[in-house]
Order: C-alpha cells, then structure tokens, then sequence
C-alpha cells in the first residue's frame, strides 16, 4: 500500500531573492528646469526702469545713457536664461526693453518730474514772479489799493494804455512779493503752479513733452542694443 503521507517541505532559508527590473531605473532623473528668457527679461526689466526713474529723481535729470544700460541689461537677460538657439530672443529682448523704457517714462512724470519742475521754477527769479502773479490774481491778494484798481476794471471798460499800465503794477507787485517771500512760501506757490500745469497737460501731453529728439535716440540706441545681445545667443 502507499504511503499517503504528504512530501516533506524544503527548509526555508530566509533569504528574498532579488528582483530585477527591466527597461527602466529604480529612480528617474529630474531634469532640470529652463528659466524663461521672457520672465528673465521682465524680472531684469522692471527694476531697472524703477533705477531709472530714481536716478532722475535724485539727480534732477533725465540721463539717457541709463535708459540704453536698461536695454543691455534686458538683452543680457534674455541671452544669459536661453538654454538653446532661438531666432525669437532678439525680438523677445527688444519687446521688453520698449515696454521697460515706457514704464520707465511713467515713472520719471509720476515721481520725478514735478521735483524736476519745481526746481527749474524755483531757479527762475521771472519764472517765480509769475508764479506769484497767477496767485495773487486767483486769490485776490495784491495791495488795496491795486486791487481796488483792478476791480475797477473788471466793472468799466478802460483804454489800452490804462490796462497796460495797471498790468504793469501787479507784474512789479508780485515780483517785489515774491523777493520778500520766504522760501517756505516760495516753495508753496510753485507747487501749486507746478501741479496746475501738469493738470493742465494732462497725463499724455506731459509724457509726449518728456519724448525729445535726444530721448528717442537713446531709446533706439537701447533697444537695439537688445536685440543684438540676445540675438547673438541665438547664432
């Protein structure tokens, strides 16, 4: 009769074998990733247009070779984050450096130029008298007795030689009131001049007078100088 008994197990020896993959590592590797030439040249961009208006603002001058700096440092940007050749970098760089150079101009009339104006106002001992004259006719503030004058005027019709005349006293009034005045004072009347002007102006009139012959050279000269900086990562 057979023996039923089950076969006897083989010992385990406790140990795994080892499993083997194929067609792949165990842990795959991250490539790095590629800075974008564009968010490098707006990072690089707007900073400097900041360091543009601030040189303006401190210097009382509008320097144009900072502005064409603004374009190389945008181009070097550009370049420097390109990984590979692109035929695009030279128009990428050239697009930011006209947006910075605009945000630049904005900045310069929002913060700088009514320092800058009041300054050139303030150096102008005639610039200064008329100041006061806009003043003093706006608030009515001139002698009594000119100011009865004037009134007089307004009320009747006069010659030409009798408004010339009155003309020429609150011209001499107000350049005498503004010789007296402190510079607290001064300083108070050109300001409200100053910002009457550029109310005036408004926000596009004053920004196409801060666009001169000069301005627009330096700008070219900075966009260019974009272009052909990354334009050369691409060759």
């Amino acid at each position: 009769m057979a023996d039923a008994s089950p076969p006897s197990e083989r010992p385990s020896t406790g140990r795994l074998h080892p499993v083997k993959v194929y067609g792949g590592t165990a842990k795959a590797a991250v490539a790095p990733r590629k800075a974008s030439p564009v968010l490098a040249g707006i990072l690089v961009g707007i900073p400097a247009a900041g360091v543009w208006a601030l040189v303006a603002y401190v210097t009382g001058y509008e320097i144009g070779w900072v502005a064409w700096g603004v374009g190389a440092l945008i181009g070097l940007a550009v370049a420097k984050s390109a990984h590979e050749a692109n035929a695009s970098l030279g128009a990428t760089a050239a697009a930011i450096a006209v947006a910075s150079l605009i945000l630049g101009k904005v900045l310069i009339l929002e913060f700088a130029l009514p320092p800058i104006l009041r300054a050139e106002l303030l150096k102008d001992r005639e610039a200064t008298a008329a100041m006061f004259l806009v003043d003093m006719v706006a608030h009515e503030s001139f002698s009594p007795e000119l100011q009865a004058a004037i009134q007089g005027v307004r009320e009747r019709s006069v010659g030409s030689d009798q408004r010339e005349n009155l003309q020429g006293r609150m011209q001499a009034e107000a350049l005498a009131r503004a010789a007296d005045a402190t510079q607290a004072e001064r300083e108070r009347v050109v300001r409200a001049s100053a910002e009457g002007i550029l109310k005036t102006m408004g926000f596009f009139g004053a920004l196409k007078e801060l666009f001169s012959f000069w301005d627009v050279l330096w700008m070219f000269l900075a966009v260019s100088s974009a272009f052909k900086i990354a334009q050369g990562r691409s060759s």
